[in-house]
């Protein structure tokens, strides 16, 4: 006679409703299943070959839509008023300088240009085929993209001109995380920084420190030519965790051609870290090596690399938080995963404290980080949320400070990060470090208080590199929509629809992009099950030699 617990099972094995929410929960509690609990059947089946005729138009189809959206970006884009004059790429008919509808016209035509060839690129790199000479075509491809941004002024920031000039104050032996750019008195790096940064102190560590006082002293302390040098180093950045990504990707049983094209030639990567010519890439190349490096029990190197990656901001000080949380594997105890946590903490914090007395940089730039978040014209959830609800409070005719709610609804955003993290670091064992990694920082940006689209690449990557699997299409449609987040005017660019009311209509915004992740997400699921493949016989079987698309 069967027992209570063997119906209620079969109860549930019978019912697919049944089943479905006791996979649900199952996942609430335990998270989604490793790579090696997946069954053969339930892995994605290598899709048919395709001529090469048909290879080749595909690859140069999305590589000539990426390349003539970033031309025209490049072209276009406006310069900083305040920086010295230096040459820029230019094309006839695209005015430089435009007027202000002029430079989004442009930008809007160029991102839709260069986020079609990113999808057609992931679409190119699934496909069959020899995976390094897949890998190769897809380094190629976001290599060409690269060139014209990199060929053009700083785009849709201007944080490059505090970097030269931090790196001008470290030259001159000023501690820049004590003071500002401002205290090099009047001079061309002074009046090239953003007025909102010239009297912040640097909340970069010794890495970026050290790098910017290299650059401006290997560019003989020109200003002009110190921002062309960083590109330099900011491309090295992105080679590195190109590289970094393909590693992790190929070890997870991944195709690293996916990987690297989803997570590296994504608009943000060209446009934000290498258009922008942000410090982020330096932390997101040593991030993604150092990780790849310690998958591979290269720990000391991947620990050296991870420590450095955080002496350049510090949120990459999670992964070295995460993997020394599962240094010993996932069969360690809990005091010796705190044990092992604190040893390769202790070790990082040591070796950044050598960094920063060899580079005279004081602990100020740990305390600076609280200056990022002044900035409230971010589409940030939580700051949207807050300065909203003051909003209709204020229409109503209840008067409230919109500063303090917002600062209310950011706390609750980082304490929700918090949660983040402590729940990603009991399922580190289970998941692995590596996308434990890439959650919080994801949700590190999204819940905090302000949103840069080059704050978000690094996570991204991680995830990518670790299987996005269904939620890939949430993916694509975030990572595009945050490329749209910063404008070439202004961040601020939805007043130009009108007065009144821009942080509601901002959080609008944000709402719609959530909507819009969401409709991609239940889309992608009907496509899937109406063309889902017929399942194998029982008496056949299939082997492929080709790593599974992330």
């Amino acid at each position: 006679m069967e027992s209570t617990y063997q119906r209620a099972r079969a109860a549930v094995v019978a019912s697919p409703e049944l089943r479905r929410w006791s996979i649900r929960a199952r996942r609430i509690v335990y998270g989604d299943p490793t790579p090696q609990e997946i069954s053969f059947h339930d892995r994605p089946k290598a899709p048919p070959a395709e001529p090469e005729p048909r290879r080749l138009w595909q690859t140069g189809l999305a590589a000539l839509s990426g390349l003539l959206g970033s031309l025209i970006i490049a072209a276009s884009a406006p310069s900083w008023r305040l920086a010295v004059p230096s040459w820029r790429l230019t094309i006839p008919g695209i005015p430089h300088p435009g007027s202000t509808t002029q430079s989004t016209t442009f930008f809007l035509i160029g991102l839709i240009l260069l986020a079609a060839g990113w999808l057609g690129l992931i679409y190119r790199a699934g496909r069959p085929g020899d995976p390094r000479r897949v890998l190769v075509m897809v380094g190629l491809v976001i290599a060409i993209w690269a060139v014209p941004v990199s060929l053009g002024p700083p785009l849709l920031s201007n944080d490059v001109y505090s970097y030269v000039a931090q790196g001008e104050m470290a030259s001159r032996g000023i501690d820049p995380s004590s003071v500002g750019p401002v205290t090099l008195g009047r001079g061309d790096f002074t009046t090239a920084a953003d007025p909102v940064w010239r009297p912040a102190p640097a909340p970069y560590g010794p890495v970026a420190v050290a790098t910017s006082r290299a650059v401006v002293e290997l560019s003989g302390h020109n200003p002009a030519t110190s921002v062309w040098v960083y590109r330099l180093a900011v491309l090295l950045g992105v080679a590195m965790a190109a590289v970094g990504v393909s590693l992790i990707a190929s070890r997870n049983g991944l195709a690293p051609a996916v990987a690297v094209a989803i997570g590296i030639g994504n608009p943000i990567v060209i446009l934000h870290l290498i258009g922008g010519i942000h410090n982020d890439a330096l932390m997101f190349g040593l991030l993604a090596l150092g990780l790849a490096a310690v998958q591979r029990d290269r720990r000391v190197l991947g620990v050296a690399l991870l420590a450095a990656a955080t002496a350049v901001k510090i949120p990459a000080v999670v992964a070295l938080v995460y993997v020394g949380w599962c240094w010993r594997g996932s069969i360690a105890t809990v005091r010796e995963r705190i044990t092992t946590t604190i040893c390769v903490l202790v070790a990082s914090i040591t070796a950044i404290a050598a960094a920063c007395l060899v580079v005279g940089l004081g602990p100020g730039w740990i305390t600076a980080l609280k200056s990022t978040g002044k900035v409230n014209d971010t589409y940030s959830p939580t700051t949207k949320i807050g300065f909203s609800i003051a909003e209709i409070l204020n229409a109503v005719g209840l008067h409230v400070d919109g500063s303090m709610l917002a600062a209310g609804v950011r706390a609750l955003g980082l304490l929700a990060t918090v949660v983040v993290a402590v729940v990603m670091l009991l399922r580190s064992p289970r998941i692995g470090y590596i996308k434990a990694t890439g959650v919080v920082l994801v949700a590190y940006v999204i819940l905090g208080p302000v949103i840069w689209p080059w704050y978000l690449p690094a996570g991204f990557a991680l995830l990518a590199a670790c299987g996005l699997g269904r939620y890939r299409p949430s993916y694509l449609v975030v990572c595009i929509a945050a490329s749209w987040f910063v404008w070439p005017t202004s961040v601020m660019s939805i007043q130009g629809f009108g007065g009144g009311y821009q942080h509601l209509r901002g959080l609008g915004v944000v709402l719609l992009v959530m909507g819009l992740a969401y409709g991609a997400q239940r889309l992608a699921g009907r496509w899937e099950a109406d063309h889902r493949a017929a399942p194998l016989p029982d008496d056949t079987t299939a082997t492929t030699n080709e790593p599974v698309n992330a």
